[in-house]
């Protein structure tokens, strides 16, 4: 295995191991401290995966605050600390498994298409513009409207796993992907925007 691939794998078993309780769920404020509250990039790579994963009402709202949240924390340097309302939210079995196949479909595409490279871009003195990045694109992720956030999700993704492979041409990458999420969300808003306004008129 790659040595992305064995980090990857890494963060899915341990959170498989959490999840075997009596239904297989997981809060989010167990998540993060199964992961350590400085992981921010890990953290909001796991909370992207879970966002393309359906959901009910409301949760796709609900983790592109917390990825909000966990970007601005990271901007500020400061340890993960999710509001009790967020915190409390239990993520059922059936996504965690979701999320830990998406993971290891990143894994093996990235294990293909990633390595070390512009690093400055993807090290600790690129945290905070790539914090400010995230919040950007995730901020569309926070509108209740279906079907906007899976191209940002993606973007965000890519952004969290080259952090983590120390890939500063796949952070670019994401970011040019993520930009393109934001654009097309903003499009429909608008046109949702423009139609209602036909048909109220």
């Amino acid at each position: 295995m790659t040595p992305i691939e064995l980090q990857i794998e890494a963060i899915a078993a341990n959170v498989r191991m959490a999840a075997r309780n009596a239904d297989g769920a997981l809060s989010v404020v167990e998540l993060v401290d199964l992961l350590g509250t400085h992981s921010h990039t890990v953290v909001i790579l796991l909370l992207s995966v879970l966002s393309m994963i359906w959901g009910p009402p409301g949760y796709a709202v609900l983790m592109g605050i917390a990825i909000v949240t966990v970007s601005t924390m990271m901007m500020l340097g400061k340890p993960l600390r999710l509001g009790r309302w967020i915190s409390s939210r239990r993520i059922p079995g059936k996504m965690i498994t979701g999320m830990m196949e998406r993971l290891a479909f990143l894994a093996r595409l990235l294990a293909r298409l990633s390595r070390p490279r512009l690093e400055a871009l993807a090290g600790e003195s690129a945290k905070i513009p790539t914090g400010l990045l995230v919040m950007l694109i995730s901020l569309p992720m926070a509108l209740p409207i279906p079907f906007i956030n899976a191209v940002p999700n993606v973007g965000i993704a890519i952004i969290c796993v080259s952090r983590i492979n120390r890939d500063g041409l796949g952070v670019v990458i994401g970011t040019v992907v993520g930009l393109l999420g934001v654009g097309i969300a903003v499009a429909i808003f608008w046109g949702a925007i423009s139609l209602a306004q036909n048909v109220l008129a």
